[in-house]
């Protein structure tokens, strides 16, 4: 029999897996994570609408409670209990709703020294450990802060009784926010291998040429 015959025939016993294989499997790994890519996008645009969503609800309470105790103070001359609490509150839970779809949209205020200077591969290395960083110091703080908040829960406030870990624990939920979004950023830069685009809020040149008038 010939060598060639031979070959043909294992090949075609063995389901034609030979070189020709090797770029449908490389297609379908690469669909694969182009779809996990998508899922992670998909799901992090969701958690900063409902972010924002919560966070203007919780605005909107700000200036109804404020607005109630003013109308009730100077109209009726017997201001309200607990307007002042609610408001505090609410301005508690949208700080740090407002601080993770800030961070998951890039407009934390930042100092850039070295990745500018570093290639873009420096670059990619240095956004993966900034994304790795932030993320464990949210979650170090949210797992120590846990004990704290079940602690204070036996504790009610003043005017509205409301346990203080529902003051505490919009910290927590704060923390966990950002961990996600910095680990979703994270899976995003690993799978594409280029750096996340962000807008850039401060022309550097421009900025150093408005510096350089005013001195």
């Amino acid at each position: 029999m010939n060598p060639s015959d031979s070959t043909e025939q294992q090949q075609s016993e063995s389901g034609g897996d030979g070189p020709s294989a090797a770029p449908a499997l490389a297609t379908a790994a690469e669909s694969q994570g182009q779809h996990m890519l998508q899922r992670a996008q998909q799901l992090s645009r969701w958690f900063v609408l409902a972010e924002k969503a919560i966070a203007g609800l919780f605005l909107l309470l700000i200036m109804i409670s404020m607005g109630a105790q003013v109308f009730a103070r100077y109209v009726f001359g017997s201001p309200f209990q607990w307007s002042e609490e609610v408001a505090r509150l609410a301005l508690i839970w949208m700080t740090f709703l407002s601080a993770a779809f800030v961070m998951a949209e890039g407009r934390h205020i930042a100092v850039d020294m070295i990745s500018g200077r570093c290639g873009e591969r420096g670059r990619l290395r240095m956004e993966c450990f900034g994304y790795v960083l932030v993320a464990a110091s949210c979650l170090l703080l949210m797992i120590g802060g846990v004990r704290f908040v079940w602690y204070v829960g036996k504790v009610a406030s003043p005017a509205l009784g409301v346990p203080k870990s529902w003051w505490y624990g919009a910290g927590m939920t704060g923390l966990f926010l950002m961990a996600l979004h910095n680990l979703l950023d994270l899976y995003q830069v690993w799978i594409t291998g280029q750096p996340i685009p962000r807008e850039t809020q401060v022309d550097e040149e421009g900025f150093q040429l408005e510096m350089e008038q005013g001195e």
